[in-house]
């Protein structure tokens, strides 16, 4: 699919939240989910890998991306660390985002919507 193939206000706006779910390295499941939403629209693997490294410019996510479009995650929300096996101990920052996951796990589920407002830090 070409950059001019990009037919729907939707379509468009799926890939922006692609871009910065990678950029502020959102947990696998949320990527996922907007990786089948794009696949379902027909976008190829490789159109999404392309899209990616001219907007979000970072190897690290272009490296995920390509993990993640081949079917291989890490379960958490960074995709380094899990080459060597090893558990690594929790940051503050990811201490603070484990206990948000916990308090909206309590919360109703909620869709795709929902979830990318949270990309926004809003519920």
């Amino acid at each position: 699919m070409s950059d001019k193939e990009i037919q729907t206000m939707w379509s468009e706006s799926l890939l922006e939240h692609l871009y910065l779910a990678l950029k502020k390295d959102k947990e696998d499941e949320l990527l996922m989910e907007l990786i089948t939403e794009l696949r379902a629209k027909d976008y190829d693997d490789d159109f999404l890998i392309k899209k990616v490294t001219q907007k979000v410019e970072d190897a690290t996510a272009v490296s995920r991306l390509k993990n993640l479009l081949d079917g291989k995650t890490t379960g958490g929300s960074s995709a380094s660390g899990a080459s060597t096996g090893e558990e690594k101990p929790l940051s503050k920052a990811d201490q603070a985002r484990a206990n948000a996951a916990a308090k909206r796990k309590g919360q109703e589920k909620k869709g795709l919507v929902g979830k990318i407002k949270g990309i926004f830090g809003g519920d």
